[in-house]
């Protein structure tokens, strides 16, 4: 839908040249999002964690066996290693991104002595609302997204819906028939 509207763009504004510019820009505009790297779900990892945790396990084991289940989740195994040596806090201290949270509360609940297992749940629980959150914001910007779509392919053709039949019988009226 967007090489339509920019290749539409740009032939009206520059014409044939325009139009290839406006197809290179969608090209580019598609690489870039191919490009973009996914963001690695959490909720597998912290579900599995859960149930480690609730199975008796220790915090250093459950994170093993998680990290052994996702070998190609590399945040997770470098952490794993790092808490093994070094213990939790220490492994907080030199993860990134989500895994540092998930170690910073693991290792806030050890100390505490709260219970491992609710605190991973209390985050899965985060994460789902988080992601619900995320599709409500996603679904209330639907109709000013469809905006340009239904302006540009619906509208003009309501317009001759509605108005081909009294033009036509008014260029018959001036005119004479058109057969």
């Amino acid at each position: 839908m967007s090489a339509v509207i920019l290749v539409s763009l740009g032939l009206v504004a520059a014409g044939g040249k325009g139009a290839l510019a406006g197809l290179a820009i969608h090209f580019l505009i598609v690489i870039k999002r191919r490009v973009r790297r996914p963001r690695r779900p959490i909720r597998p990892l912290l579900i599995l964690l859960v149930v480690e945790l609730r199975s008796g396990r220790s915090a250093l084991g459950a994170l093993q066996s998680v990290a052994s289940v996702f070998p190609d989740h590399a945040d997770l195994v470098l952490a794993t290693r790092m808490a093994t040596i070094s213990g939790l806090a220490a492994a907080a201290a030199g993860a990134n991104g989500e895994i540092r949270a998930v170690l910073s509360q693991l290792a806030r609940a050890q100390r505490s002595g709260a219970p491992l297992a609710d605190s991973v749940r209390s985050m899965v629980e985060a994460d789902v609302a988080a992601a619900r959150a995320r599709s409500v914001a996603r679904a209330r910007t639907l109709p000013v997204r469809l905006m340009i779509p239904i302006t540009l392919l619906l509208l003009p053709g309501l317009v001759l819906l509605f108005y081909a039949p009294s033009m036509l019988r008014l260029f018959e009226d001036l005119s004479g028939p058109l057969t």
